[in-house]
C-alpha cells in the first residue's frame, strides 16, 4: 500500500500543442493520419475529429495460479469526438468527448440491479445496455481476501467530457484555462492519450487536469515584430501553470490540493539535414495542508534525430512527504501516524534506426520499487503513465488484474475500519509499468505503405522483488517485515517477471480505417509464482478496428 503515485497530474511536460510538422517522440509511432483539418467560415475556424474503436480481447489465463475464472474474453466500444472553434486562430474553445467508453458488447449485468440488463432473460435479449468491466466482490468467501474478487460489471457512462478549455493567443504568449491535457504526447508520468501512437496496444483516457497555463517564447519578445517566430515547433519556450487538483470542502482552504510548475523547452528542427533536437526541463510542486503534503517533481528530456537514427531519453524524480498514506494505513495495525518521505524515480531511453521498409528499435525502462509496506517507511514506488504502454500482457493485463483484486480487498478493509482516505486504491497498477527494469527490443517490417508487421521481446525484472503491500501488511506479526512479504499470488517476492513475446499486424485502408491484430505469450518468472512455485504460461489475442475522420 506504499505505492501512492503523487506526481501523475502535476508534471509539466509538453504543455503546448505540437505543430503539424513537429518531430514524433522516438517511443511513439503516430499513424500518419494527421490532425483534423481546420475549415474557415469568414473569421471563424472550425475543426472536428471522430474516432470509433471496437476492440476484442482474449487472455488465457488472466490469473496465472487459479483453477477457476481463468479466461478473459470481451469486446468493447469507444467513440471519441473532438471539436474546436476559433476566431482568427487567436481565440479557441476546445472540447473532447468520449461516448460509451469501455462499454462491453451485449446486454450485461443483472436485471433490476446496477447495471441492469434491458431484458429479464438471455434468450429474449434484443437491445444492448451500457456496462463495462470492473473488479468487485464475487459474493463468495471472505471479502478481505483478494481471491474473492474478480471481474464484475458496472454502469458505463453514456458520455464523458474529457476536455473542455479556452485558449487565447496574445502578443506575449498563449493562455489556456480549463480542463485540459496535462501534457501533449507521452511523458513518463503523464500522457495525453490522444491519437494512436502506441507501438503496442491502444490509448485510454489520457491525463487531464483543471489548469491555468501560460506559454511564451521569451526571446521572440526582443525582436522586431516582423522578425518574430510564432511557430509552435521551433525555438525556446517557457511554460508556467497552476493546477487546482482537489477542492473538497468549499468552507475550507487548507484541504485544497494545488499544484504549480514550469517547463523550459528548446526545439531545433533542421529538415534540410534530416535532423532534429529537443531539450526540456520540468519542475512542478503539489501541496495541501490537511495531510501536510508537499511534493516536488523534476523531469528532464532529450530527443534527437540524425538522418535515420533517432534517440530519446527522459527521467523523472518525485520527492517530498505526506501523512495521508500513514494516517489511513495506521488503522490496520494501530501504527503511529508519521509523515512519510516520497522518493520515486523513473527513466526511459530509446534508440531506433528507421529505413523505408523496416525499423530496428530498442527500449530501456526503469521504475523504482517499494518493498516495505509499513506505514512508517518511505514511499518509493514509481509508476509510468497509463498510456505509456510497455508490452501487451505482462504489465497491461496480468499484473494489472492481480493488483486490482488486492486493491479492492484493501479498500474494503479500510472502509470497514472507518478510513476517510484510501491509499489501497493505488495498489491497482492500472496496467502501467512499475516496480521494474526492462529491456524491449523490437523490429518492424513494412512490405507496403499501408501494412505493418511488428515483433518484440520484453524481458523484465523486479530489482528488489514484487510485493503485494496490502496482503503483506495484514500478514505482519512483529517488528521485522521481511518474513511477512508475499507477492500478488501469495508466493515469496520474486525478482524476475519473465519474458513476453509480442506481435502486431496493422493494415490501413483508404486512410480512414485501421485494422490491428496483436498477440502475446508470457513465460512468467518467480515474481508471478504462488507459494507452490507455480505460474502458468499465458497468451493474449487482440483484434481491433478503428475508423478515424
Amino acid at each position: 500500500m506504499n505505492r501512492a503515485r503523487f506526481g501523475r497530474c502535476a508534471l509539466a511536460s509538453l504543455l503546448i500543442a505540437r505543430g503539424a510538422a513537429a518531430e514524433p517522440e522516438p517511443w511513439s509511432d503516430p499513424d500518419g493520419l494527421g490532425e483534423p483539418v481546420r475549415h474557415e467560415f469568414g473569421e471563424t475556424g472550425v475543426s472536428a475529429g471522430a474516432e470509433y474503436r471496437a476492440n476484442w480481447l482474449y487472455v488465457n489465463p488472466i490469473t496465472l495460479n487459479a483453477e477457476r475464472l481463468r479466461k478473459l474474453s470481451v469486446a468493447e466500444h469507444r467513440m471519441r469526438v473532438d471539436f474546436a472553434v476559433d476566431h482568427l486562430e487567436k481565440l479557441r474553445v476546445v472540447t473532447s468527448l468520449d461516448f460509451i467508453d469501455g462499454a462491453v458488447w451485449g446486454d450485461n449485468g443483472v436485471y433490476g440491479g446496477n447495471p441492469s440488463k434491458n431484458g429479464g432473460t438471455r434468450v429474449a435479449a434484443t437491445w444492448p445496455n451500457a456496462s463495462r468491466l470492473s473488479v468487485g466482490y464475487l459474493g463468495e468467501g471472505d471479502d478481505l481476501d483478494p481471491n474473492a474478487y474478480g471481474y464484475v460489471y458496472e454502469p458505463a457512462p453514456f458520455v464523458e467530457v474529457r476536455r473542455l478549455y479556452g485558449e487565447v493567443t496574445t502578443g506575449v504568449g498563449v493562455f489556456r484555462i480549463g480542463r485540459q491535457p496535462t501534457t501533449d504526447g507521452t511523458a513518463l508520468l503523464v500522457a495525453s492519450g490522444d491519437g494512436r501512437a502506441n507501438r503496442f496496444g491502444y490509448s485510454g483516457d489520457g491525463d487531464t487536469t483543471d489548469r491555468i497555463l501560460f506559454a511564451t517564447k521569451p526571446l521572440e519578445g526582443l525582436k522586431p515584430d516582423a522578425e518574430r517566430d510564432r511557430s509552435r515547433d521551433r525555438g525556446l519556450f517557457l511554460i508556467g501553470f497552476y493546477d487546482w487538483a482537489v477542492n473538497d470542502s468549499v468552507h475550507l482552504f487548507g484541504d485544497n490540493l494545488q499544484g504549480s510548475g514550469s517547463a523550459v523547452r528548446y526545439l531545433l528542427p533542421m529538415p534540410e539535414r534530416r535532423s532534429h533536437l529537443e531539450l526540456q526541463g520540468n519542475y512542478a510542486h503539489r501541496w495541501e495542508g490537511v495531510y501536510d503534503t508537499n511534493v516536488n517533481i523534476f523531469g528532464l528530456r532529450a530527443m534527437a534525430r540524425f538522418d535515420r537514427l533517432r534517440l530519446g531519453a527522459e527521467g523523472a524524480w518525485v520527492y517530498g512527504g505526506t501523512r495521508e498514506v500513514s494516517e489511513a494505513l495506521a488503522l490496520v495495525n494501530n501504527d503511529p501516524i508519521v509523515r512519510q518521505t516520497i522518493d520515486q524515480w523513473g527513466a526511459r531511453a530509446v534508440a531506433r534506426w528507421d529505413e523505408p521498409s523496416w525499423t530496428a528499435y530498442l527500449e530501456f525502462d526503469f521504475a523504482s520499487s517499494d518493498r516495505n509496506p509499513n506505514p512508517g517507511s518511505d514511499l518509493t514506488m514509481f509508476k509510468f503513465a497509463e498510456d505509456a504502454n510497455v508490452g501487451l500482457l505482462m504489465f497491461e493485463r496480468v499484473l494489472q488484474y492481480a493488483s486490482w483484486r488486492s486493491s479492492a480487498a484493501g479498500v474494503t478493509l479500510l472502509r470497514r475500519l472507518g478510513a476517510v482516505t484510501f491509499p489501497n486504491e493505488t495498489v491497482n497498477t492500472r496496467g502501467v509499468f512499475t516496480n521494474a527494469l526492462a529491456l524491449f527490443p523490437q523490429f518492424d517490417v513494412r512490405p507496403a505503405e499501408n501494412l505493418l508487421f511488428r515483433a518484440g521481446v520484453l524481458a523484465a525484472w523486479a530489482p528488489i522483488g514484487l510485493v503485494d503491500p496490502n496482503e503483506s501488511l495484514q500478514n505482519r506479526d512483529g517488528i521485522e517485515y521481511e518474513d511477512d512479504l508475499v507477492n500478488f499470488n501469495e508466493g515469496r517476492p520474486g525478482n524476475f517477471y519473465g519474458v513476453e513475446l509480442d506481435g502486431r499486424i496493422s493494415y490501413t485502408y483508404l486512410e480512414h480505417f485501421i485494422f490491428d491484430f496483436e498477440s502475446a505469450i508470457l513465460f512468467p518468472g518467480d515474481a508471478f509464482q504462488d507459494e507452490n512455485g507455480r505460474a502458468a504460461r499465458s497468451v493474449l489475442f487482440q483484434g481491433r478496428t478503428t475508423w478515424v475522420f
